[in-house]
């Protein structure tokens, strides 16, 4: 019953979409070209990049990706194949790190990177920004038994953040500005930043709250987290990620996403993947 209502959700999108984007891509056509166009014409793949980044994007036990953002850039695949004319497109997930994300674009490694990026005013310089369909809230994450309530109870200690994160720029910044000498270890992954805080190798880490929602509730013993209410720092953006100097294939990008976000499937969405906070016991009460 699920899979049968699945397929009637794709197939409502399909109708939605496909007429106008139709004549949105060979307006644009007309008008100038896409590398990234031509490139996935040309090779019939489309180059996904993706993170272990619960809920956005993640490899589950079953060797599938899935996620939220990966499931946009799906849909952005089917209209792909059916805008360029082909009868079959093969999408490749290709697991990319923070500090790859913008290398693997401009080598044309990926084509999107579908994962978590925030979008600010230093990366717009190297690469393009979808539309935006998530506004994150930076939070501190720590074991309760080390009495973390506010930022200035890490006054000196040491804090972890993943390298390349947005997380970073803005520990990096409330830092010099607050005077908190804090000690900041970075780590390749989100992953590794919390289990060096859940081994007491750091007395926090700094993480948007929906990414550590996954990770608190995957770990031994949940209750003994805590995430702390106030926001770090000022919310970011999240957006799928392109190669600059492309205006053509972001164009079609955002035109895409414009009819997924109006699409009854949208909110199906949104609720699968974006209303899933853990539920800790004994958490306190926003």
């Amino acid at each position: 019953m699920k899979k049968l209502l699945n397929n009637k959700l794709k197939h409502l999108f399909s109708v939605l979409t496909l007429f106008p984007l139709a004549l949105f891509s060979r307006q644009l056509s007309a008008e100038q070209t896409s590398a990234t166009f031509e490139h996935i014409k040309s090779t019939h793949t489309l180059n996904i990049g993706y993170r272990q980044l619960a809920p956005f994007s993640f490899r589950d036990k079953s060797g599938k990706v899935n996620g939220y953002t990966i499931s946009l850039c799906n849909m952005i695949a089917d209209e792909l194949r059916l805008s360029l004319g082909l009868k079959q497109l093969e999408v490749h997930y290709i697991p990319v790190l923070f500090t790859e994300r913008v290398a693997a674009l401009n080598s044309s490694r990926i084509d999107l990177d579908c994962s978590v990026n925030a979008d600010t005013p230093e990366r717009k310089k190297s690469v393009s920004f979808s539309t935006d369909y998530f506004a994150s809230t930076m939070r501190i994450i720590s074991l309760r038994q080390n009495n973390i309530h506010t930022l200035e109870d890490l006054r000196g200690r040491t804090v972890g953040v993943p390298r390349g994160s947005k997380d970073l720029l803005e520990l990096n910044r409330l830092n010099r500005e607050k005077h908190l000498s804090l000690s900041i270890i970075t780590s390749d992954t989100t992953e590794d930043a919390f289990n060096m805080m859940a081994q007491k190798r750091t007395a926090a880490l700094i993480l948007d709250d929906i990414l550590a929602y996954p990770l608190i509730n995957q770990s031994e013993d949940p209750e003994a987290f805590t995430i702390l209410h106030d926001d770090v720092g000022e919310k970011m953006k999240y957006a799928i990620m392109m190669r600059k100097q492309d205006p053509l294939f972001v164009a079609f990008v955002d035109k895409t996403l414009e009819h997924i976000f109006e699409s009854p499937l949208h909110a199906q969405m949104t609720n699968k993947w974006l209303s899933q906070k853990v539920v800790i016991k004994n958490k306190q009460k926003d």
